[in-house]
């Protein structure tokens, strides 16, 4: 066997391994994200009801005196919440989760919950919003509990179709 032959070989499962580890580290990241999200929002509830904090107010609060993963987000609403553009509350949320959020961790149906929580959150008063504070802290909850349960699993099935992947296609290729 040629030397090329087993360079490409090794190549193939180098790759493939290395996608299964990418798809491994993706799931924690996103528990990693529903995580931080829950702790944001929580800063978020916790402005409105104690603090009596209109919505736009608190959102620059968070963006002040919180930095991670979710900072250009916020930072996004913030500004154009203050611009008086004329655009609602939920239309900035929507636009801020498909631009600032497209490189996330984050899956569709997460994106999906988050604008649907954005479109309740807008419009409402101060209990209601409480309400809708409340019920998405408790999905996120539920769907960080739900994927930490599963994680060691899905991580060592992964990695274990990654190498297994390439050391197929390295077969076939000889």
């Amino acid at each position: 066997m040629s030397i090329i032959k087993i360079i490409g070989c090794i190549l193939v499962i180098a790759s493939s391994t290395g996608i299964g580890f990418f798809f491994s580290c993706e799931m924690r990241g996103r528990i990693e994200d529903l995580k931080e999200l829950k702790k944001l929002i929580g800063l978020l509830r916790g402005d409105i009801r104690y603090a009596n904090t209109p919505l736009p107010e608190a959102i620059s609060s968070i963006t002040r005196r919180h930095s991670g993963r979710f900072d250009d987000f916020f930072n996004y609403v913030s500004i154009k919440l203050h611009e008086l553009s004329g655009l609602t509350f939920s239309d900035i949320w929507k636009d801020a989760t498909e631009q600032q959020l497209a490189n996330s961790s984050l899956s569709k149906k997460d994106k999906l919950h988050l604008i649907q929580f954005g479109e309740n959150l807008g419009y409402l008063d101060k209990d209601m919003q409480m309400n809708t504070l409340d019920l998405y802290i408790s999905q996120l909850e539920e769907e960080i509990s739900e994927m930490t349960k599963t994680v060691k699993e899905k991580s060592y099935l992964y990695n274990s179709l990654g190498i297994m992947a390439g050391i197929f296609i390295t077969i076939i290729m000889i």
